[in-house]
């Protein structure tokens, strides 16, 4: 029997689960085999998407999330239907007393695989992007695709499925604009639930900017499916990015793609594991990215922070990272922040105004890249005090250097508020090429907390060639 408290989680229940440090859901792509072409696809356009995966990894991550005390398995693709099997896994799911959420194109749906999917007590998310069969096959590239979702809605109704089992999912773009209330009513009136959603900036959608949306012109539209809803009983307030609801998903899930990798979610394509290295309940706890988000009342940055949603709310961490590449920069395509934009910063950015140096020792001139993985430039001066008479950076500078960019990075996440610095300690440091006068170099470096004030960066140096100069590890510790 369906049992909607394995799928649907009160507030209350996600402030538990992330303080308690466990998992109320977990994401996991079964595959990237796709009988479709969605030009808003995160999945990018050059991605090879034809092979399975590691067979390893679904049966690893539905344990070890049964054992974070998940309560639902999304399954995702590509195409799950498209997974040889799919059953088998959805039995196994099941069998831990998870719930099995599906999300699928539903061009593959049978009376046979419905009924399998009633008797396991799944929910069943499928695609329905508008009713008019041209703008349909736009938005999936394929011809007919109206027909396969209806008729699948069609067997799953068939098949036993009620409106709290059944949802249909829609991304609102230029192209369904207009579409978009009829469809909302049309899936109420059908009991069917929605499940609409603004699109990530990310992958395909790249290529296929005209299909973006004004945000003004979103926020007209979640208004008046409020206000609809209202007349039908159902209360929800209007925010960004889904209709109906809202995300706060990095506080109680995660996304494993079926090679093992962990990332906080879809839009948020920071690898932070994999779990055939790592248990994931140690990827989770570890990743700085996840803790941020947990305390992201603190943590977010610019306009999202001071908002009166921000108890509730971080606005949408996928469109934040695609659009600024820093995951606790405000949300660009929130509406409270239509006004706002400047006061959202995006990287590239000046390292200097993030540094307890000045010059001469200060060295760093641009960040990069914000996350696990973090990229600083420097740009080595004739004036640098550390050259010697033949213009080569003293090597014994490398450790200052990569604790200058820790420092940076301290403060960077730190909404800007200067910190205080690191004490340096560089060992097991290889050097393969001289940095000369002239040369900008840049510096990337995983941080990994030892114990508390204490961390380990695991650096690598490149100059503008790509040449490797110099890694190695550099202990620091917070004065």
């Amino acid at each position: 029997m369906f049992d909607p408290r394995k799928f649907d989680f009160t507030d209350l229940e996600i402030e538990q689960a992330a303080a308690q440090n466990r998992l109320l859901s977990l994401e996991i792509e079964f595959n990237r085999q796709c009988n479709y072409r969605c030009p808003y696809c995160y999945a990018a356009a050059t991605e090879d998407l034809s092979s399975d995966y590691d067979p390893r990894v679904i049966a690893a991550a539905v344990q070890q999330a049964a054992e974070l005390g998940a309560r639902k398995i999304v399954i995702l693709g590509g195409e799950p239907l498209l997974y040889r099997s799919l059953r088998e896994k959805v039995e196994m799911i099941c069998a831990l007393g998870l719930g099995a959420e599906i999300f699928t194109n539903g061009s593959m749906m049978s009376p046979e695989l419905a009924a399998f999917l009633f008797q396991n007590a799944c929910r069943v998310v499928v695609k329905l992007n508008t009713r008019n069969p041209e703008v349909h096959d736009r938005l999936t590239g394929v011809k007919n695709s109206l027909e396969n979702s209806l008729r699948a809605l069609r067997l799953l109704k068939e098949a036993g499925f009620t409106s709290e089992m059944l949802c249909a999912s829609t991304v609102i773009s230029a192209d369904n604009l207009d579409d978009i209330v009829d469809l909302w009513k049309y899936l109420r009136e059908n009991c069917i639930t929605p499940y609409f959603e603004i699109m990530t900036p990310q992958g395909r959608l790249l290529e296929h900017q005209e299909l973006t949306v004004d945000i003004r012109r979103l926020h007209s539209i979640f208004l008046e499916l409020q206000e609809y809803d209202r007349s039908l009983g159902h209360l929800w307030e209007a925010q960004p990015p889904l209709v109906g609801g809202k995300c706060l998903r990095h506080i109680y899930s995660a996304l494993v793609n079926a090679r093992g990798d962990v990332f906080p979610c879809v839009g948020l394509d920071l690898k932070i594991g994999n779990l055939l290295e790592k248990p994931l309940r140690q990827i989770l706890s570890q990743s700085d990215i996840i803790n941020d988000l947990k305390n992201h009342r603190e943590m977010i940055k610019g306009p999202c922070r001071t908002c009166d949603k921000a108890s509730t709310c971080y606005g949408c961490r996928g469109a934040a990272y695609q659009l600024t590449g820093d995951y606790l920069a405000s949300d660009p395509l929130c509406w409270h922040n239509a006004g706002k934009q400047d006061q959202i910063q995006a990287l590239p950015l000046p390292a200097q105004s993030f540094m307890p140096h000045r010059p001469p020792m200060a060295m760093l001139e641009l960040i990069l890249q914000a996350g696990p993985v973090n990229l600083i430039s420097a740009v080595i001066h004739p004036d640098n005090r550390f050259l010697h008479s033949g213009g080569i950076l003293d090597r014994a500078v490398i450790p200052e250097l990569v604790a200058q960019a820790g420092a940076v990075m301290d403060s960077f996440h730190h909404d800007g508020r200067v910190q205080a610095g690191f004490l340096a300690l560089g060992h097991a440091i290889r050097f393969s090429q001289d940095i000369h006068a002239g040369d900008e170099i840049f510096i990337s470096f995983s941080s990994e907390t030892i114990i508390k004030g204490w961390h380990l960066l695991n650096f690598s140096i490149k100059n503008q060639r790509g040449e490797l100069c110099s890694q190695g590890e550099v202990n620091v510790c917070e004065v």
